[in-house]
């Protein structure tokens, strides 16, 4: 998952052409520190990038249902700030040329469903 997280980001055109990888979790501030600390236990992996301005972390967990549905990755990603601000949520798709595009809105239902882990029990 995290080869598909750094993909999205480096094909996302979210990042200046100047931005490094932080790979080092000590590297980070502590705000940071805190975020991936309560990502990591639930599975979600993290990236993140700088450049002598700002810091851009990533986290993302995989929507299983989701992939299966669309016979792709979806993936679930929040973007934080150098402080530790939340500053985007989305649900991504990757295409058959790695090209990701934002879903723009999920049904209540399915989301409801896919957060509580019950999409196969869905009605079709």
């Amino acid at each position: 998952m995290e080869r598909l997280l750094e993909a999205y980001v480096s094909r996302s055109g979210l990042l200046p052409s100047d931005a490094f990888q932080i790979r080092a979790l000590r590297a980070l501030s502590p705000q940071l520190q805190r975020v991936v600390a309560r990502a990591t236990p639930k599975g979600h992996v993290w990236a993140c990038w700088a450049d002598s301005y700002h810091t851009w972390l990533f986290t993302c967990e995989m929507s299983l249902p989701l992939s299966r549905e669309r016979g792709a990755p979806v993936l679930l990603v929040d973007q934080y700030d150098e402080a530790g601000e939340l500053k985007d949520s989305g649900t991504w798709v990757s295409d058959q040329e790695g090209k990701w595009r934002r879903l723009r809105r999920l049904s209540m239902r399915l989301q409801i469903a896919t957060e509580h882990g019950a999409a196969g029990s869905l009605p079709r």
